[in-house]
């Protein structure tokens, strides 16, 4: 089993050192196996094409995005506000290269690997969806007078902005004016964030209990 486990996480490595550096084009059962150091053959025993390695890269990928997430919310005495939540969500694609290169500069390969999962099971997205933005309305932590599926469409274009211009030379003075904004327009003005956290902590876990 253990062999199993690092056989496994070697390809993902390999497969997330190829797409990051620009390779996703070259992506071959061959090219896995070599650069993860397997042979092909054991590769082929276990897998019949990259596209189920991909999916397993892709969501642990995600995985490790949601955890750094969590991380910086719950160090931030301010990280249950959604303009906090916001902010760690971008910082978290744009400092990882495999993320980075996914969503910024080969949206292709991203979209490749998704149309791919449609037949393997959920894979989650990284994304301020309205029935978080509505949960931290009932809670104390969002604006009511904003509407919830008005400010979700906001943030998948200011995310799809940042992507169609990356690269940028000063990408978190660029977030932080995002999401500053934010703060102004929708963030309820309180002291206490914690139910905006566990908001976010629920939410987080209830996209995992979908896998």
């Amino acid at each position: 089993m253990t062999a199993d486990l690092d056989s496994t996480r070697r390809l993902l490595d390999a497969a997330a050192n190829i797409i990051a550096n620009g390779g996703f084009a070259t992506l071959t059962i061959e090219s896995l196996a070599r650069k993860a150091g397997i042979p092909s053959e054991q590769v082929y025993a276990e897998y019949s094409s990259v596209e189920p390695i991909l999916v397993l890269m892709l969501n642990r990928e995600f995985t490790s995005i949601y955890m750094e997430i969590v991380d910086h919310i719950e160090r931030d005495p301010r990280g249950g506000k959604l303009s906090r939540i916001y902010y760690y969500t971008l910082a978290a694609v744009y400092e990882r290269p495999l993320a980075r290169v996914l969503y910024t500069i080969d949206p292709e390969a991203m979209n490749s690997i998704m149309r791919s999962a449609n037949s393997m099971g959920y894979v989650p997205g990284v994304g301020i969806r309205t029935d978080l933005i509505e949960k931290m309305q009932r809670l104390g932590m969002v604006r009511r007078s904003v509407d919830a599926t008005t400010v979700s469409y906001m943030l998948s274009v200011f995310s799809a902005g940042l992507a169609l211009t990356a690269p940028h030379d000063d990408i978190d003075r660029v977030v932080r004016g995002i999401t500053d904004l934010l703060g102004q327009v929708v963030d309820e003005n309180v002291e206490d964030t914690l139910p905006g956290k566990r908001a976010f902590y629920d939410w987080a876990l209830s996209l995992a209990d979908k896998r």
